[in-house]
C-alpha cells in the first residue's frame, strides 16, 4: 500500500493553539531557552544535579601566587656569628679562623646587623652578595672573605 501524505501540515493543524505544542513557559521554540540555555549555563541553577553527577566542583580551589618565586636567602652577619657560637652551622676552624661556605647556597645575601666578634673567613659563590657593612665587620673581627670568579 503506497504512503498516503498528509493534506494538511501540523503547522497548519495547531493553528490557533496559541503555543504550537512547545509549552508556556519555556519561550516557545526559541533560540537555547527550550533546553535550559547552552553550554554551563544553568549549572548552578536549574542543571546543579546533573552538574555534580557528572563531577564537576564548584568555587574554586587555592591559589595562584603572583609573580616568580625568587628564593634569597638573607641573613645578618650577628645571626651567622651567633649561629657558629651555638653550633647550628657546621664550620670548620683553620687557622683560627672559622671557615663557612656559602657557594652551597644558591642565592644569597649577607646584611651588616648585628655584632662580629669571632673571626670566620667566608667562601662566597657569583651569586652570593654581601654588603659593605658587613665586610668591614668580618674585616675588623680579623676575619676574611674569598669570592668566587
Amino acid at each position: 500500500m503506497p504512503k498516503l501524505k498528509r493534506k494538511t501540515r501540523r503547522s497548519r493543524k495547531r493553528l490557533g493553539k496559541r503555543y504550537h505544542g512547545y509549552g508556556q513557559v519555556s519561550g516557545g521554540h526559541r533560540k537555547s531557552g527550550q533546553r535550559g540555555g547552552k553550554g554551563r549555563a544553568g549549572s548552578k541553577d536549574h542543571m546543579k544535579l546533573r552538574m555534580l553527577k557528572m563531577g564537576v566542583e564548584f568555587g574554586s580551589r587555592g591559589f595562584t601566587r603572583p609573580g616568580p618565586i625568587r628564593s634569597i636567602f638573607i641573613m645578618n652577619i650577628g645571626e651567622l656569628a651567633d649561629f657558629i657560637k651555638e653550633g647550628k652551622i657546621n664550620a670548620s676552624k683553620k687557622d683560627g679562623k672559622y671557615v663557612i661556605d656559602l657557594s652551597t647556597l644558591r642565592r644569597a645575601k649577607i646584611l651588616g646587623g648585628g655584632k662580629v666578634d669571632i673571626p670566620m673567613r667566608l667562601h662566597l659563590s657569583k651569586d652570593t652578595k654581601i654588603t659593605d657593612r658587613a665586610k668591614e665587620k668580618i674585616l675588623s673581627a680579623g676575619g676574611e672573605i674569598i669570592e668566587a670568579e
